[in-house]
Order: structure tokens, then sequence, then C-alpha cells
């Protein structure tokens, strides 16, 4: 096998094609790497004995310390891993290589799928592989960090991904109860997004520091700088409209009362023939606790309406697109209103826009692999799991040693523990 170096173009027609594709392997997280972190860049590919490329990775480094390197390809190589004399041959040219140019070793952590899981983490799905790529993989002393839960290694070893559809109905019919009960209810309360067509970056950054965020402006303005040339990158608003919201709270009010006088008229009927009084008198509760919800409603929207006629910013989000799909990078709500269920809403429509777009998935984001309902992280787990998702398990984070001396000297300077 050959290790060439290819260009942008060449680089990104063969990622372009290739199921393994992500966003990370891209000239545009090149691009963000170098102004973010540093990183200068190589685009290599991996030729066979017939000249043909059968694989290709983004290959971000720098310099450690007395003129060595190190290596990584985020979510790369773009390779057929499951072929175990393709694998060897890939590492002893890799090693023959890069050893050469100082380079102590290289980090990847591949898309490969260990397990697709439910939400409380039963395996769906699993790749009958798996155990002969990890056996490979050790043969050819790739360091591995581990099957870690949380936040161990550069990227996360669990996101979730839903598929899409080019029919919002669809879409929405596959979420569920839970779910579909927050968006009627956030539909009730007047909340709209919206994509800002202009991808204003300073006012993205503006308004999410301003609800707490922590992502500072330099790493959103390397972001925009990195994809916005391709269109990669698409900022959406979630937006509370003050006159519809009072609208609907006298609506909901109003028909609410209506059905509580009925039903205080069967009860004082008391007439167990024609009518189910318990049940009369059970709905009757539950109404009286609705009128009182509603009648707060009224009156936080009518001050709402007061100070802000033209609606209220209440939640962003930030997306970057692939060959194939589209990633939530960011998705923030102002926790004033957190009942409105902002972020639900904002994952909602963000499927609906993409669907249109014939996207065929989205990945809603990262979580731990505790699956366990008494965790901390349990509530985010299970508010993206209501989306007709599932959890993708990947298979972690491995450094292939190119230069052992000075790996171990690497490991013992940084305190790095490698399973």
């Amino acid at each position: 096998m050959k290790i060439v170096t290819l260009s942008k173009e060449e680089f990104e027609e063969f990622s372009n094609k290739n199921s393994l594709n992500t966003f990370y392997q891209s000239v545009n997280y090149a691009n963000f790497a170098k102004n973010n972190n540093q990183y200068d860049a190589h685009y290599l590919g991996f030729v066979d004995n017939t000249n043909s490329l059968i694989g290709a990775s983004l290959v971000l480094y720098k310099t450690l310390f007395w003129g060595y390197k190190a290596a990584y390809a985020p979510r790369g190589f773009l390779f057929k891993y499951d072929d175990a004399t393709l694998v060897t041959d890939l590492t002893e040219s890799l090693k023959r290589l890069l050893k050469k140019q100082k380079f102590i070793f290289i980090t990847i952590d591949p898309p490969i799928v260990v397990s697709e899981r439910d939400k409380d983490g039963n395996t769906i799905k699993s790749n009958p592989h798996i155990n002969n790529i990890l056996t490979n993989f050790k043969k050819n002393g790739f360091e591995h960090v581990g099957f870690n839960l949380y936040n161990e290694s550069k990227l996360s070893r669990f996101n979730v991904s839903a598929r899409l559809n080019s029919d919002a109905r669809i879409i929405y019919n596959n979420f569920s109860t839970d779910v579909k009960e927050k968006i009627n209810y956030a539909n009730s309360m007047a909340i709209t997004v919206s994509c800002d067509e202009t991808c204003n970056i300073n006012k993205f950054s503006d308004y999410i520091k301003s609800i707490g965020s922590k992502k500072s402006k330099k790493f959103l303005q390397n972001i925009y700088n990195a994809f916005s040339n391709d269109n990669k990158i698409k900022i959406f608003y979630a937006k509370l409209d003050t006159q519809k919201y009072t609208k609907n709270a006298n609506d909901l009010y109003t028909k609410e009362e209506e059905k509580n006088t009925a039903l205080g008229e069967i009860i004082q009927s008391g007439d167990n023939v024609k009518y189910n009084i318990q049940k009369a008198i059970n709905d009757k509760m539950e109404s009286d606790k609705l009128l009182h919800t509603y009648k707060k409603d009224i009156v936080a929207s009518t001050r709402l309406l007061k100070n802000h006629p033209d609606g209220i910013i209440c939640g962003a989000a930030l997306t970057i697109q692939e060959a194939h799909g589209v990633n939530i990078l960011i998705n923030i709500f102002d926790e004033a209103y957190t009942r409105y269920n902002i972020d639900t809403m904002l994952n909602y429509e963000i499927m609906k826009y993409f669907g249109k777009e014939n996207f065929q998935y989205i990945n809603l984001g990262d979580v731990t692999g505790n699956f366990n309902s008494n965790s901390k992280f349990y509530p985010i787990l299970t508010s993206k799991l209501g989306f007709n998702s599932s959890i993708l398990e990947y298979i972690g984070e491995f450094d292939i040693v190119l230069n052992p001396t000075m790996y171990r000297i690497y490991k013992k300077k940084y305190n790095i523990v490698r399973n």
C-alpha cells in the first residue's frame, strides 16, 4: 500500500462519497482546527497495488517537544476497518512514512459503530465485526483509550442520531408521546422557529452569551469562518410571538371555562343514570387546575405583550451539514422560558427544515454512556431519544504508536494513561 498526498479537492471528492463521511473529515474542519487549535493539516490518500484510492483521511498535527510531533485523524480514517490485511498494510505504511518525519503517534477515533442502543442502554443492533476489528487493532499495536462512558477522549463515544424524512408528518408521527405533547404545548404558547438567512454569527454569539453559554466568540467565529463559505452552517432562533401568545392564552381559558361550567352542571344534576358523576368530579378537578394555569398565562402573556410587542427570542441553535446529514452543534434556550419546551421545538423544526432538503439523518448531539435513570445526565438523554432516535456507540479512541520509545516519554511527560 502507498500513502500519497491528496489535494483538498481530491480529498473532498473521496470524503463526500464515502459512507463513513462526517464533518470532522472535511477541509472545512481542517480550517477550523488550524484557527482554533493551531493544528496544521495533511490530506492523505491510501492507494492499493492497482493504484486505486481505497481510503483517505484528514490528518491534523502539531509539534509536542524536541521537534517530535503528534497527529490526529478526527473521526478517521475513511477506510475498510473490517479487512484485517488492509489495516495491517496501512499501519505498516504509516509507520514507515511518519516515523521518518518525527511523528510519535497518530490518534484516531474512527466512526465504527459498536452498537445501536435505546434509551435504557439496551442493544438494538450490534456490529458483528467489532471483535475482529479490536483484535486486529491490538495486533497492530493500537493503544485504546477504552470503552469510556464520559468525556475521557477527544470526541464522545455516544451520539444520538435520528433518520429524517421529507414529509414533516412522518417525522412528527414517529415521535414519542412526550415529545408530541411538548411540541403541541409549545405551539399553543406561540413558539415559532425560523432560520436566520443572514447567518449573523455576531448576533448569535451575543445572544447565547446573554443567556449563559460558555462558548467563546472566537470559537464561534472560527466555526463560522470554516463552514460558512460552503453554506454548511445554519443558525436558528426560537421566538415567542407575544401577540399570538396573548390570543392563545385567552382562547384556551375561554374554552376551558366553558368545559368547566358544563362539568359543574353535570355534577349539580346528580344524575348517575345519565352521567358518570365521579368521572365528572375528577375531570372538573383537572379543569380547575388548568383554569388556574391558563389564568396565569393570561397575566404573563399580557405583561409580555406590553413589554415586547414584537416578540422575544427565547432560544437558538447552530447546525453544521455533512454530505448526507446534519449535526446540531448548539441548542440553547433562555431558562426563563423552560416550560415552553424551547429545545424540543428547535429540534423538531430543524428536523423538518433539513428533511425537506432531503438530508438523510440528523445528529442531535453527544450523550454519556451512563444510562442509569438516577444519573444527572439521564434527563438530557431522554430529551433527545423521543425523536425516533437511537444512541450510536462508537469504538472509541486509539493511538497508533509510530515511535515506541518517544511514546513512553510522551505518556510520562503528559501523564497519559491508556488501557
